[in-house]
């Protein structure tokens, strides 16, 4: 038994949903279930979620977890959620849903706003002088995708009017979990500035009421802006019955999975750069200054650690692609013999490319047209050349943002890395070796999201002073060095990967520019 108890935590992804007691003594999971988290994809470009089935999952959850622990339920200091972050739920006056929840893979509302998109002076596609507004208020932009929440909200405002007047608050993922645990409309500063409709220049974030307005917004449907360690309500009556826990528990404001893994990964000092690897992935860095690069599609939003910002450079697809793979060679959770066939296959997987732009792409390209697809595939081709090929072809997508990364904030020897696809060795030794870094593994690298949920919630009840307490409790697992024969082989490999990107845009642009 643990002397200072326990921090429940949740993490709702796009592939699993995660309910944890996380001990407030060494920052790891002590018991943990895991249920799925079903998308749905109702035409070319969407996708969706039930939000009651998110909640009846969690209490699910919440009940395996005890039901399968000696831990009491007294032992609980505090609840924390977190979630896939840029998700859009409308819910009305009395807080139920008006609709699925629009979730961050949805490019329905590509091209949204519209006026950020048209002009006779533009740089990148943007309007010259609203990307100057943007940038100078929020620190960013939202991208062409559609991918961003403004984009989803007008786009609700302009095809679902019936539900946009009925709209009391619009939500995020995590936002929504809070309704349903304390009845309070919550959101983190992260969260907030993913919307870019917030001010976050000078260490904090505020709704901007003017930018709101400009684009044809009602500031009354937006959240109140809590910082990630504060809290933001307590447990109600009715929420303490479905989770089954104690009425009046603490409930945290928390962040997104990204600023929580971020925290999770350890690299939580000035210019620390760590890569995560889930369903997606991302290369980002915590930084004392707004930084954004507009070129390549990187940019800072507020971070879990309050007057941080964490600069990242986010890429859609990584373990998701390897998980479709295997699903379609009949290999569903069979990770040890991925691993086996990885690892007999020959750096560069026989020639085989892959691209895994899946479902369109934000850094360093922010093209929503582009698919993902093998290149020189041959009656030859194994099963073990075809998977390295994927994890292959998503270290060189992580190799073309992670030096652009290091340039905005420092030279980084070593990198540390988290995130369930961390979990394969080769792919840890792919990615060193394509990036020319040492790689090191952060304990329980799965559980990242849960485990700097957790320093954020200890943070918010005073059980440490400084989030870096935390931090350097972790450990490392283990380190992968970059080989230099690899390096080599790799460098000419992702000359032809970005040559392939270059000489095919036109076509996925003709193939897709209907459906999206």
């Amino acid at each position: 038994m643990y002397d200072h108890g326990y921090v429940l935590s949740y993490d709702v992804g796009t592939t699993h949903i995660k309910a944890a007691l996380v001990s407030l003594d060494e920052y790891r999971v002590g018991v943990k279930s895991v249920g799925d988290s079903v998308i749905e994809y109702p035409k070319p470009g969407w996708a969706e979620q039930d939000p009651e089935f998110l909640w009846g999952q969690l209490s699910s959850l919440t009940g395996e977890l005890f039901d399968g622990s000696a831990i009491n339920p007294g032992n609980v200091r505090a609840i924390v959620f977190s979630a896939h972050m840029a998700g859009v739920l409308p819910v009305d006056s009395s807080g139920n849903p008006l609709r699925r929840i629009i979730v961050w893979l949805d490019e329905r509302g590509a091209g949204l706003p519209r006026e950020l998109w048209s002009g006779l002076l533009r740089v990148k596609g943007y309007n010259l002088f609203r990307l100057l507004e943007f940038l100078r208020i929020t620190g960013g932009a939202p991208g062409r995708t559609g991918k961003d929440p403004i984009s989803k909200i007008i786009w609700v405002r302009d095809n679902e009017p019936d539900v946009y007047e009925r709209t009391s608050k619009f939500l995020d993922v995590k936002g929504y979990l809070i309704y349903k645990a304390t009845g309070e409309y919550v959101t983190s500063w992260d969260e907030a500035n993913l919307l870019w409709l917030a001010d976050t220049r000078s260490g904090r974030v505020k709704w901007h009421e003017r930018l709101v307005r400009k684009y044809g917004l009602d500031l009354e449907m937006l959240p109140t802006i809590m910082k990630s360690t504060e809290i933001a309500g307590r447990l109600t009556r009715d929420a303490a019955r479905d989770l089954g826990l104690p009425e009046g528990l603490p409930v945290v404001v928390g962040a997104g999975d990204m600023p929580a893994a971020a925290i999770g990964s350890g690299a939580v000092g000035e210019g620390e750069i760590h890569i995560y690897i889930g369903t997606s992935d991302w290369v980002a860095a915590h930084v004392s200054k707004r930084i954004v690069d507009v070129s390549n599609y990187i940019g800072s939003i507020a971070s879990g650690i309050p007057g941080m910002y964490l600069l990242v450079a986010e890429q859609e697809i990584a373990a998701g692609a390897l998980e479709w793979i295997m699903s379609l060679l009949g290999m569903d959770s069979n990770y040890a013999l991925v691993e086996e066939l990885v690892e007999d296959s020959e750096p560069g997987s026989s020639g085989i490319l892959f691209m895994p732009w899946m479902y369109g792409e934000r850094a360093p390209i922010d093209d929503p047209y582009i698919r993902g697809g093998f290149l020189n595939l041959s009656i030859n081709s194994s099963k073990g050349d075809i998977l390295r090929s994927v994890m292959e072809g998503v270290a060189f997508n992580i190799k073309w943002v992670y030096h652009r990364v290091e340039k905005l904030t420092r030279v980084n020897k070593e990198v540390n890395i988290v995130g369930g696809g961390s979990l394969f060795d080769e792919w840890c030794r792919i990615i060193a070796s394509a990036i020319g870094r040492r790689v090191r593994r952060i304990m329980d690298p799965q559980d990242a999201v849960l485990r700097g949920s957790s320093v954020i919630a200890a943070k918010a009840i005073g059980h440490i002073d400084h989030i870096s307490d935390a931090v350097a409790k972790f450990r490392v697992e283990r380190e992968f060095e970059p080989k230099e024969r690899l390096s080599k082989v790799y460098e000419r490999l992702f000359r032809y990967y970005r040559e392939a990107y270059n000489r095919l845009k036109s076509l996925y642009r003709g193939l897709n520019a209907s459906h999206t």
